[in-house]
């Protein structure tokens, strides 16, 4: 789980995402990968699983952070009784 995002996001888009994680924990981990899939729907839903896979293994590296992290913050988990907030 070390190296999840790192691959796939600019670097500094990537330890953004690692320095939010070691203060908020998995969970934003999961809020990460649905502003993700969140943020580029419209393309996705037009690609096989192939193309798909391809596109989210590597990220355009024009994504800027403050569309990513904005595309984070409007996802709201609930897991039973618990809700996740930012």
């Amino acid at each position: 789980i070390f190296t999840l995002y790192s691959k796939s996001l600019p670097l500094d888009i990537a330890c953004r995402v690692w320095d939010v994680f070691c203060r908020d924990g998995e969970e934003f981990l999961f809020r990460t990968a649905l502003g993700i899939l969140r943020l580029y729907e419209d393309i996705l839903t037009h690609m096989d699983f192939i193309h798909i896979a391809q596109f989210l293994t590597r990220l355009p590296d024009y994504i800027s952070a403050e569309e990513i992290f904005s595309s984070i913050t409007t996802i709201n988990m609930n897991c039973k009784n618990k809700k996740w907030g930012q």
